[in-house]
């Protein structure tokens, strides 16, 4: 039986990016697919563009209003027709073997429902080989990661544009949390793989773009609402380090924007003694000092150099 997937592209003014994405969709070895672009009111020329394509394999959902990243993806995968769907952001692309590889996973591992595979990051134009916390004897290899949250604090081991997952996986967990428009990804991935493993195929077979203008991850948040993670908490360490990290580098977002007071308030959700030496220390340092080490560390990462502050 052939396995369909269903591809969600969320969109939200990429219009210098859209049509590589989509193009490494339609460039996949793996044909048996339709894709659901999903526009949440843009204001540029992206819409547009994804029209002039005028392919029958596209399938185009407006929204009025913009909604954020969580409800548009829920919209995608409301219309998605096929039992795996497959997710991109219209910033990133795929390799040529990214569906063709999540398709090997499902053969190897037919209990799992959740897949993704490592990556690559355009940062500046320098592309970068994440450092994950994988062994390097396991690069090339297709495998079952049981502790998502061990191997993933720090920098993660999967990104939202290298993920597929089984429909069932979606309707358990209630999909994406509409209410919480920034970090999305952390909280989906708290309520998803904390209840299911990760087939994971250790070769880059997508490419993300951190420098992208209108991304969340570079913008102010002040109007975003972040995710109640510390609900999540329970008897598992690595869960619980997990989220204690992301809430730490919520705090440190904050005070980079200047919301000195909200970042003091929110550290007192975290349980120090999940931190490192190093990540106190740095949660404390007042703004006019965590700035600058921040900027040393991005002119490295601008060089290909990856610095951990973690």
């Amino acid at each position: 039986m052939s396995i369909k997937f269903s591809v969600v592209i969320p969109l939200f003014n990429k219009e210098l990016y859209i049509l590589k994405a989509l193009q490494s969709v339609f460039n996949q070895k793996h044909s048996d697919f339709e894709v659901i672009v999903v526009d949440d009111s843009s204001t540029d020329n992206s819409l547009a563009l994804v029209k002039s394509l005028k392919d029958e394999r596209i399938k185009i959902i407006s929204h009025k209003n913009n909604m954020g990243l969580s409800a548009t993806r829920n919209t995608g995968i409301t219309a998605a027709k096929n039992n795996y769907i497959a997710f991109l952001d219209a910033d990133d692309f795929w390799h040529v073997d990214f569906l063709s590889s999540i398709i090997e996973l499902i053969n190897r591992f037919p209990d799992e429902k959740v897949f993704a595979t490592y990556y690559t990051e355009n940062f500046n134009n320098k592309l970068l080989k994440p450092k994950i916390k994988l062994a390097s004897s396991q690069r090339g290899k297709f495998f079952i990661v049981t502790n998502f949250f061990n191997v993933s604090l720090g920098k993660s081991i999967l990104t939202q544009s290298g993920m597929a997952v089984h429909k069932t996986v979606l309707k358990d967990i209630k999909n994406y949390n509409p209410l919480v428009t920034f970090a999305e990804d952390l909280d989906f991935y708290t309520r998803c793989l904390s209840k299911f493993n990760l087939a994971y195929y250790y070769k880059s077979c997508y490419q993300i773009n951190s420098t992208v203008a209108n991304s969340l991850a570079r913008s102010n948040t002040s109007d975003k609402i972040y995710p109640d993670l510390k609900k999540h908490l329970g008897d598992n360490d690595d869960l619980n380090s997990y989220i204690y990290f992301n809430i730490y580098s919520f705090c440190q977002r904050l005070k980079l924007e200047g919301r000195n007071n909200e970042s003091k308030n929110l550290i007192s959700d975290i349980d120090l003694n999940y931190l490192s030496l190093t990540q106190k220390v740095l949660l404390f340092l007042p703004g006019y000092i965590y700035k600058p080490l921040l900027f040393v560390k991005n002119k490295c990462l601008s060089f290909g150099f990856q610095l951990s502050s973690y």
